[in-house]
């Protein structure tokens, strides 16, 4: 690690201004950009609070909220538009729908490390023009699914094209917090602790690993949790940056289940055990009573069982101490960019790159489908030109994301992209258009008979395309089945109206709007639809 710190600092060299001057000098040249990527965080776990052994109610990630809502924008309708981990990534880094760029699977050819390789992504995407601009890039975290293949016991030398920094994980099809193997900049490294840890015993953290240790070594201490690791990576290139711009992207495994799931995530030892009495709040749709109007493969799910909400709870009561450790990183990070004098200009993304069922519809884990426990999740932004505390209704999604930070950095994608700039929304939180996103889902079988749900664990694999436009959700699956949601009346999606003859009118105009929109390509992809229809018996006002 020492080698690979004085190499870089070498390489930029250190800023001899103090971080007051530095802060005035970096208001003339171009931002830095930081963007922070969770994996399976549900939207209301951001705003999530819990019980601690004292009985205090705490929020499980103020960091996060005092530091990037508080002092940013909140974007509270981003979607993932592909809500499965690779694909979503990949849309991040591509600002292209699935359909665009041919990515569409965890794995195979079309999907995960395999799919990297063999699509125009590998070469083409925004780390790449980042780092043509003149950007100093850095990845640390998890990239995608089978990265290295698919065991945790060898280390691919690759490191793809665009970045000038690659502390990635290899990961295969199993995911562990502790006994992390490395890709350093092409060089094997780990593993660190072992993958052989059980909850709160042997293998894991000791207490001298605390948040405070992020922001400066702690001498004679291993601290391997792969959080903390994480964390402490990209403080330490903040640290060691100089007046050449940067982007570093953060990919936390975390609240992903590792290894034990359903259970949940292993949290970091000082947040272990902290929210034993949290109790998950009921989302609406929990263990839906009456499911009667939903696609035949979510009717067949049968009403969840006692051990199921058991399991939920004891997932949710572990995610909320793994973002702990989360919230721990954040701080830190914008700690590290006070510290530098580079916080007033530079611009920090939080996102997640899909949401998770919490027994919604009867489905206790999984994600895939359209619902937006799954597709609809946190996303927050700080920097420049924002004003603190504002919030934006608009619809954004992944794709939006590279084409943000192109424009912000002046940076160019020749292939192009299917996003927009977001830049006009936080410049005035109150402008709505009518942009729809597109859902879509390639996790089923590309042929052959569909395995059927026969439990509540997972949701059932299916492939669709959506459109979430206005007020409403429409969604046409693989199948011939359909469904329709009013968003603004029924959140939960509890009724579906795609039977009902009064609503006639609505379907077949968002079915007009899917239909051109299902395979669009940048300029389409960014164009609003006209003027929506009103659910039947709403005028509008003044007339």
């Amino acid at each position: 690690m020492l080698l690979f710190a004085l190499l870089f600092a070498a390489a930029l060299g250190r800023a001899s201004a103090s971080p007051e001057s530095a802060a005035r000098v970096q208001d003339t040249v171009r931002p830095n950009v930081v963007v922070i990527q969770t994996d399976d965080q549900s939207f209301q776990s951001l705003r999530s609070t819990f019980r601690d052994s004292n009985d205090r109610t705490l929020r499980t990630m103020p960091k996060t909220l005092d530091l990037l809502a508080a002092k940013g924008i909140e974007f509270t309708n981003y979607y993932a538009s592909h809500p499965v981990c690779a694909p979503s990534r990949a849309t991040l880094l591509s600002g292209q729908y699935a359909h665009t760029s041919g990515f569409r699977k965890n794995s195979g050819p079309t999907g995960g490390w395999e799919g990297w390789q063999n699509l125009p992504i590998m070469n083409e995407n925004l780390a790449v023009a980042l780092q043509r601009s003149g950007y100093r890039t850095a990845h640390v975290g998890k990239f995608t699914n089978n990265y290295h293949g698919v065991t945790m016991d060898t280390v691919d030398p690759t490191v793809p094209p665009g970045w000038d920094r690659w502390y990635t994980p290899a990961y295969g099809n199993t995911l562990y917090y502790y006994g992390t193997r490395l890709n350093v900049d092409g060089q094997a490294q780990g593993p660190y602790g072992t993958n052989g840890y059980d909850m709160l015993g042997a293998g894991t953290d000791p207490p001298e690993c605390s948040a405070a240790g992020l922001l400066q070594t702690v001498e004679g201490v291993a601290c391997n949790h792969s959080t903390d690791m994480f964390s402490r990576e990209a403080v330490r290139l903040i640290q060691e940056s100089s007046t050449q711009p940067f982007y570093i992207q953060v990919d936390y495994n975390t609240p992903h289940g590792d290894h034990r799931s359903p259970i949940g995530p292993q949290p970091l030892s000082r947040h272990y055990d902290s929210a034993l009495k949290a109790k998950m709040p009921r989302p609406r749709g929990y263990n839906e009573a009456d499911n009667s109007d939903k696609p035949s493969f979510i009717r067949d799910i049968p009403p969840m069982t006692r051990q199921e909400k058991i399991g939920i709870e004891t997932r949710w009561q572990k995610e909320t101490e793994a973002l702990r450790g989360v919230d721990d990183g954040v701080g830190a990070i914008i700690q590290a960019l006070r510290n530098a004098g580079k916080l007033s200009n530079t611009y920090v993304f939080y996102v997640s790159d899909n949401g998770m069922f919490y027994g919604e519809h009867r489905m206790s884990s999984a994600k895939f489908l359209p619902y937006e426990a799954s597709a609809h999740v946190p996303f927050l932004v700080r920097g420049p030109g924002i004003k603190p505390g504002s919030r934006s209704s608009e619809l954004v999604a992944n794709i939006d994301i590279a084409p943000t930070v192109l424009g912000l950095t002046g940076s160019r994608l020749s292939q192009g992209f299917d996003g927009r700039s977001l830049k006009p929304f936080w410049k005035n939180p109150a402008k709505r258009t009518l942009r729809p996103i597109v859902l879509e889902s390639y996790v089923g079988p590309d042929e052959g008979p569909v395995v059927e749900a026969g439990t509540s664990a997972p949701a059932p694999p299916r492939n669709y395309t959506a459109i979430r436009v206005g007020r409403y959700k429409y969604i046409e699956y693989a199948n011939g089945e359909r469904d329709l949601y009013d968003l603004k009346t029924d959140p939960g999606e509890l009724r579906s109206r795609i039977y009902a003859p009064a609503w006639r009118r609505v379907t077949t105009r968002l079915a007009r709007d899917l239909a051109e929109r299902r395979n669009c390509r940048g300029r389409l992809c960014r164009a609003a639809v006209t003027r929506l229809p009103l659910p039947p018996g709403e005028r509008r006002p003044g007339k």
